[in-house]
């Protein structure tokens, strides 16, 4: 009789056993399934990342070369006096086409043009799009000085985009 008590204890470890096995089993698969996901996420991330600085680099690019090609004048001039001073070299429908416009199927404005600084500082700002947040970049831009009568407007010689500073509200 002893022999069949200690029998039936012996067989009734198996189950649990198994069970807490498969449980462990099933935890550990759940944290990789997680851990991958939150790469997956992190790279989604990065990606928009990469895709708005590309768009931004872009609309500042294009928008330096319209300056530079068209209206050199307006390099000079802080944005604030483009609406007073710049008058004297662009009408104001191509003064405002200058802060706004369209690149890569996205739009952007002019938040600031600093030409005053060393080197110059250009901050654009791209509209929401496609779910993202609008967000501003800076640039950094080296503009050689007038050399009248030769060159009578600043050139510019490089141009950089510094990064986004953040999600617009």
């Amino acid at each position: 009789m002893l022999r069949l008590h200690h029998r039936a204890r012996e067989q009734g470890f198996v189950l649990p056993l198994s069970m807490g096995a498969s449980l462990v089993l099933l935890l550990g698969s759940l944290s990789v399934h997680t851990t991958s996901l939150q790469v997956r996420l992190q790279g989604i991330r990065e990606q928009q990342q990469h895709r708005a600085e590309d768009r931004l680099a872009s609309a500042g690019q294009q928008l330096l070369a319209d300056l530079q090609r068209s209206h050199p004048c307006l390099l000079a001039l802080p944005l604030q006096q483009w609406d007073v001073q710049g008058l004297a070299c662009a009408p104001a429908a191509t003064i405002a086409s200058l802060r706004a416009g369209e690149v890569l199927g996205s739009s952007y404005r002019l938040v600031d043009w600093r030409p005053q600084l060393a080197p110059a500082e250009l901050l654009l700002e791209m509209a929401a799009d496609g779910g993202q947040p609008a967000r501003q970049g800076a640039f950094t831009v080296q503009l050689a000085p007038a050399q009248p009568p030769v060159v009578p407007q600043p050139q510019i010689t490089d141009v950089r985009l510094v990064g986004l500073r953040g999600v617009a509200p």
